[in-house]
């Protein structure tokens, strides 16, 4: 058991067997609480409790789906109507016959699933942006609420349940169980919250688990830099498939607990009104943070049965202001600013409050006398077989502007080739068709003869293509070892070895010292640096660097002009560059790229002395002859 436990660990290295008991024990309390207070107060009370607790479950849905993974979603709501209405057409025609409605249960949950998985498949394989994933899945809820609306007629039922149109569907069965040859049993209203309240929480604690897994951290780096993501070689498309599936299946048994609750459910659970709410809840209690699903339902709900008033007409009022003063004052939400308070007070209790936000020169400079330590070590890991990348006839067109026009160009399996020219040449177009951000409009993208162009950037990534972008493509949120921590995974697939080489990182690139800190706090070398580590950290047989020198000193330029070298001996190393003593440096064949086509080629001494290439940086004559 502490063996399995143990696996469940944060890639950082800390022991989740801790922590997983940590959550056990807190949702175990939270459960003796609840029974506790369902006995000390009226059955109707806890009757009500039951509708909050069905809908902190769907509050945990958008958590996970949206706090974890930065999906959007309006439509949590409508899965949980559909959940509803599958719960009752299961129940109505099949718990006369088995005496139980816990297969019901696990017919919602399933049709959730696979409503979620059907309308993720043609928003994500679609490559619907996030915007627009919002208003699909509005849409999606209002076409469900237009649709069942209009089921009043006999001629809509299944078996005998009938939709019941815009007057709902009635007489749902309670929620039932029944041991195989025993008596049914119908819940009492008290024990039907407590079976609410176990829910949500083993639902709070699985999430709280996936969290720390590999799936959940990769949730995680999705919502703050997908296009990194991507290029580490994770297929962002699947994982946001499968994390918005998981959070249709908890809307699902959400909807199945409010159809056994009110025994009712009709066509409103559709509209605008339950969509935005689930949004509130999230927002109120704070969108990443499990215990946030179960404060913003209680506070909104609380608020609003206190101060609405008797008939509700003031409710609209009071949640406006409510989530008016939460977005003010607490824009994290209640849980996550309460923890940045207990957070503070622990350090100004300790005295050690860290102060990471501005460093001086001399620590910069001691980065850099760091950078780079375990070159040695680390330069046997790296190898990869002799990969040959090339772009035959390569044309990418914006409109009428051909940006890369009929390119050929083939760089060799070993050594550094350079990429220079003047702003809007097409450099780092050409970088981003050998990576797949782009696909050419004409020509053909090849990796040792096989076609790429068709290929999205993850599978790239996969086939050993390593991209640092022009600026800095980082998870600013995360530390730097879990940046690192995610680049190893995407090449090991094991958290051990992830672990371990993400270590071995940050000792080479002088990074150890700064491991915990936040990326973006880093200087802007060594996020520079850290984006390399990121690139490295994958084995890739091409590596494509877009100005890594970009706003570093003197000797942050020479150190990365040694690493790029040291490369260059174990993979094909492609370097976009301004710097043109950073060029030198490299002493590496050069082609020069001008208005998006092949203009030179040779060596830096060669080209320094050809006035044409001056021309074209300084727009003398030869360049206006050139683009005659």
């Amino acid at each position: 058991m502490n063996a399995l436990l143990a696996r469940l660990g944060a890639p950082g290295g800390g022991p989740a067997h801790g922590r997983l008991r940590t959550d056990l024990a807190g949702a175990a309390a939270a459960f003796v609480v609840a029974a506790v207070l369902a006995n000390l107060v009226q059955e109707f009370t806890a009757f009500e409790w039951s509708l909050w607790a069905t809908q902190a479950i769907l509050a945990l849905s958008l958590t996970l789906v949206w706090g974890q993974g930065g999906i959007f979603s309006l439509g949590q709501a409508a899965i949980y109507g559909i959940g509803g209405y599958t719960y009752g057409f299961w129940a109505i025609n099949f718990a006369d016959n088995t005496g139980e409605t816990i297969t019901a249960v696990v017919a919602a949950v399933v049709v959730g699933s696979i409503f979620a998985a059907l309308l993720g498949y043609f928003m994500f394989y679609g490559n619907v942006t996030d915007v627009y994933v919002a208003i699909i899945t509005l849409a999606t809820s209002l076409v469900l609420f237009a649709f069942v609306n209009s089921t009043s007629g006999t001629a809509y039922r299944i078996g005998d349940a009938p939709f019941g149109g815009y007057n709902g569907m009635t007489r749902i069965p309670r929620l039932t169980w029944r041991l195989s040859g025993a008596e049914s049993h119908v819940l009492t209203r008290t024990q039907f919250f407590l079976v609410c309240v176990a829910a949500g929480l083993l639902i709070a604690v699985i999430i709280r688990v996936i969290s720390r897994r590999p799936f959940g951290r990769i949730a995680v780096a999705l919502q703050h830099n997908e296009l990194r993501t991507e290029l580490l070689g994770y297929d962002v498309r699947w994982h946001k498939l499968a994390l918005f599936t998981i959070g249709g299946s908890i809307a699902g048994l959400a909807g199945a607990l409010f159809g056994a609750w009110g025994r009712f459910i009709s066509p409103p659970v559709f509209s605008l009104a339950p969509a935005a709410l689930v949004v509130i809840w999230v927002l109120v209690g704070g969108r990443t943070s499990v215990a946030g699903a179960f404060v913003g339902v209680l506070v909104v709900k609380g608020f609003s049965s206190w101060f609405g008033g008797a008939s509700g007409d003031n409710e609209p009022i009071v949640l406006g202001l409510l989530l008016i003063v939460i977005v003010l004052a607490l824009p994290g939400g209640i849980v996550p600013s309460l923890g940045h308070v207990r957070t503070w007070f622990r350090n100004r209790l300790a005295g050690s409050a860290r102060q990471h936000a501005h460093q001086d020169a001399a620590a910069e400079d001691d980065a850099v006398d760091r950078g780079f330590a375990a070159e040695s070590e680390l330069h046997d890991t790296i190898e990869q077989p002799a990969r040959r990348i090339a772009a035959r006839d390569v044309t990418r067109r914006f409109g009428g502007l051909a940006a890369v026009d009929d390119v050929t160009l083939e760089f060799p399996p070993r050594g550094v080739s350079c990429l220079i020219g003047p702003n809007g040449a097409g450099k780092s177009t050409l970088l981003a068709l050998l990576s797949g951000q782009l696909r050419a409009t004409s020509g053909s993208v090849t990796l040792d003869d096989h076609d790429l162009t068709k290929w999205h950037p993850y599978r790239r990534a996969r086939s050993g293509i390593g991209i640092k972008l022009q600026v800095a493509s980082i998870y600013k949120a995360l530390t730097a070892r879990e940046n690192l921590w995610l680049a190893c995974y995407a090449k090991t697939r094991s958290i051990e070895s992830a672990r371990n080489r993400s270590a071995e990182l940050l000792e080479w690139l002088g990074l150890s010292d700064d491991a915990e800190r936040p990326a973006g706090t880093l200087s802007h070398g060594q996020q520079q640096w850290l984006e390399i580590g990121m690139v490295v950290a994958g084995n890739p047989g091409i590596v494509l660097l877009d100005e890594p020198t970009a706003g570093m000193t003197r000797d942050e330029t020479e150190r990365t002009a040694s690493l790029v070298t040291e490369l260059g001996e174990q993979a094909s190393v492609i370097v976009v560059e301004h710097d043109m003593e950073f060029v030198r440096q490299l002493e590496a064949p050069i082609t020069v790229l001008h208005m998006g086509a092949v203009f030179a080629q040779g060596t830096f001494e060669e080209l320094s002395d050809d006035e044409r290439i001056i021309d074209i940086y300084l727009g003398g004559s030869h360049a206006d002859a050139a683009s005659d």
